[in-house]
């Protein structure tokens, strides 16, 4: 099965970013020189993602700027002999085909929001893929984990997949975590169990909402109701509801889980970056040593 779509969601307030993500979005944040979501853009392409949608908040264009082509920058450039500066710039909007899609103020909010809202644009895809903005799988070695990803969900001849990261016991009750079945070396979802009591998690799977999904999750959604204590519509529903009427396989990356959407975890991706970087890694490696940080 040849998956060449992706859905990136990049429509949420950011409320623990507050107040920065008033005006910046939090995938716009830079990790090093680079917005966080551009780490998953640039994952997905070395896949072979063919095209990206992007689902944009109605009020937010950042995105959408980002990776548009820039004839103003590059006139500038090009007038000031730069022009070998702009090389940067022209790969962000010629690596693939890029979709925008606003999500309004007056549509249901919630995880799932973005996937009814891209159902014309993968509607006739075998599967597509579904991920978050805010976070990236990082793999040292610069191999795609979303190439991890398809090679998992070809493997196994699953419809679907979830992806899914281990956290120690202490820390379980903060996720939302899988309860699966064995099928020869692959395992499969039968439940997710949000937050849960300490010392009653099925599994040390946390869910980290990087999907391979179908278009039958467009049925679903057609009558999914939100959670009534948030109003919010989930996609953990939505894979839940795929996972009992197709197989849905459980996929553990090999890389590192760096989360971007909260502040530690924002700092820590940076941290963790710069260890790429040579040119960085000796600069701030002197730096913490001289004023003994941490």
């Amino acid at each position: 099965m040849s998956i060449r779509k992706a859905i990136i969601a990049t429509a949420g307030f950011g409320t623990r970013f507050l107040p920065i993500s008033k005006t910046i979005q939090k995938e716009m944040l830079p990790i090093l020189d680079r917005p966080l979501v551009d780490y998953l853009v640039t994952d997905a392409v070395a896949a072979g993602i063919e095209e990206i949608i992007f689902i944009v908040n109605e009020h937010n264009d950042q995105v959408i700027h980002y990776y548009r082509e820039n004839r103003r920058l590059y006139e500038y450039l090009k007038r000031m002999n730069k022009i070998a500066t702009y090389e940067k710039v022209a790969r962000l909007h010629s690596q693939a085909k890029f979709t925008f899609i606003r999500q309004l103020d007056n549509d249901l909010y919630g995880t799932a929001t973005p996937l009814k809202l891209a159902e014309a644009a993968v509607k006739d895809e075998a599967a597509f893929l579904v991920l978050m903005g805010d976070d990236f799988i990082y793999n040292a070695d610069g191999s795609s984990a979303v190439a991890e990803m398809l090679q998992t969900h070809a493997k196994s001849q699953a419809a679907g997949l979830i992806t899914c990261v281990t956290k120690p016991d202490e820390v379980l009750h903060k996720y939302g975590i899988a309860e699966l079945k064995t099928q020869g070396e692959f395992q499969f979802l039968t439940n997710l169990i949000e937050k849960p009591a300490i010392g009653t998690a099925p599994s040390n799977l946390a869910n980290i909402s990087k999907y391979i999904m179908t278009p039958e999750v467009f049925e679903i959604l057609k009558t999914q109701k939100p959670n009534p204590q948030s109003g919010e519509l989930y996609i953990t529903d939505t894979i839940l509801e795929l996972a009992k009427r197709q197989s849905v396989v459980v996929h553990t990356p090999t890389g590192e889980y760096l989360d971007g959407g909260y502040l530690a975890g924002w700092i820590k991706a940076n941290l963790i970056l710069v260890q790429s970087r040579p040119e960085l890694k000796a600069e701030i490696s002197q730096f913490i040593a001289e004023r003994q940080l941490f």
